[in-house]
């Protein structure tokens, strides 16, 4: 097989009848772009581009816009792992699947940094065309990772690691992806990784009593007039997004905080959970605190288990995740808000106007978390 081009799965799915591939229908907000192969059929809305392919299934766009927050996020994830690709112990993968490839940026790096492994990458749309994702060890398919997995009916090796990033808000039922992962992995070897930002608003407090201590915003009294800035801040409004988000959809924004236990109830051994702290403010301001002379004035389980982990470092993540924000915002709530919940796209792009001032005013003391979490499948398959 060629590899390092885009190769479609289960052909038929893919499949128009004659009288829907001729159609192209315009309006305001809404067009459909039907091109000459249907894997590269896009619907377009409010002048962003989305995948038609199992059209709806996922809320994120896949233009040129998304391709360069997807650029800033690896670049952002990357810092933050100090350079690792994976966590998981395992030296040398040699087959690994990378879900919800994207554009193809980790999947290009793990290929180049593991030649001898043959890497796949699936996703709801080919937008990984760019001749720096090519490889010879790597190949890009069209697949719904949502759909029954049917590698082993192919003949296809089993995976030593399946790698999931960024697909809150996207998979109706996590058990049955998790399962379908443990049931693609060598036993005994073989590992699951996923990668999530958790969206939960947490505030880093420097004027009080707790100094240097953190609440996330579910645990603030509601009723309490101690905590009125947190509870009216926008990042709280963001929070109520993404809980209207999950009911609407049935597919939950805050599968980061989940995943650790469904792994584990899925059967998974050696599961492990690690956290990140993701500043949105001027870290030297604000947490110079964190390194003394052989302290650390920050829970090291927010810090990854780095007791060194330099403030410098902290300063460039900080501005990362700031610009992650900034490309991201658009495409996170342009459609689902105008899909679900009754927005304008004018409205859906105020809101995020206004999130773009609050970022500049760095006022807000707030602080999110990148979760990882990896866990090995059992050398006893009936575990």
């Amino acid at each position: 097989m060629a590899t390092g081009f885009l190769t479609p799965r289960r052909q038929g799915s893919f499949l128009r009848n004659d009288s829907s591939a001729s159609k192209e229908s315009f309006s305001d907000n809404l067009s459909t772009n039907v091109l000459a192969s249907p894997l590269q059929a896009y619907k377009y809305e409010n002048n962003r581009r989305y995948h038609a392919y199992r059209e709806g299934s996922y809320w994120g766009p896949n233009d040129e816009q998304d391709a360069y927050h997807q650029r800033v996020a690896h670049h952002l994830f990357t810092l933050v792992l100090q350079d690792r690709l994976y966590l998981a112990p395992i030296s040398s993968p040699r087959h690994v699947l990378d879900v919800g490839t994207g554009i193809g940026l980790w999947a290009s790096n793990i290929a180049d940094a593991n030649p001898a492994a043959q890497v796949l990458g699936t996703d709801l749309s080919p937008i990984w065309h760019d001749d720096a994702t090519i490889r010879p060890n790597l190949t890009f398919e069209v697949d719904d990772c949502c759909s029954n997995w049917t590698y082993l009916d192919e003949g296809r090796e089993l995976f030593d690691l399946v790698h999931i990033r960024c697909l809150y808000g996207s998979i109706k039922d996590w058990r049955k992806l998790y399962q379908q992962a443990f049931d693609h992995l060598e036993p005994g070897k073989g590992y699951i990784e996923q990668v999530e930002l958790s969206l939960i608003p947490r505030f880093w407090y420097t004027n009080t009593a707790d100094e240097g201590a953190g609440n996330d915003y579910c645990s603030l009294d509601l009723e309490s007039t101690s905590h009125t800035e947190e509870l009216n801040s926008i990042f709280a409004t963001w929070y109520k997004f993404w809980q209207e988000c999950s009911r609407q959809t049935g597919k939950t924004w805050f599968v980061a905080d989940q995943m650790a236990g469904l792994i584990y109830e899925t059967g998974f051994d050696n599961v492990r959970e690690i956290r990140y702290i993701l500043p949105l403010f001027d870290c030297l301001e604000g947490m110079t605190s964190i390194t003394t002379e052989g302290t650390t004035s920050i829970g090291e389980e927010l810090m990854g288990g780095y007791s060194d982990y330099p403030v410098p470092r902290l300063q460039e993540i900080a501005r990362w995740f700031r610009q992650f924000w900034e490309t991201g915002m658009e495409g996170w709530v342009l459609a689902v808000s105008t899909r679900y919940m009754g927005w304008t796209a004018d409205e859906a792009k105020e809101f995020v106007a206004e999130t773009k001032r609050v970022l500049v005013e760095q006022e807000s003391r707030v602080y999110y978390e990148l979760v990882v979490i990896y866990g090995q499948r059992p050398s006893d398959s009936g575990i």
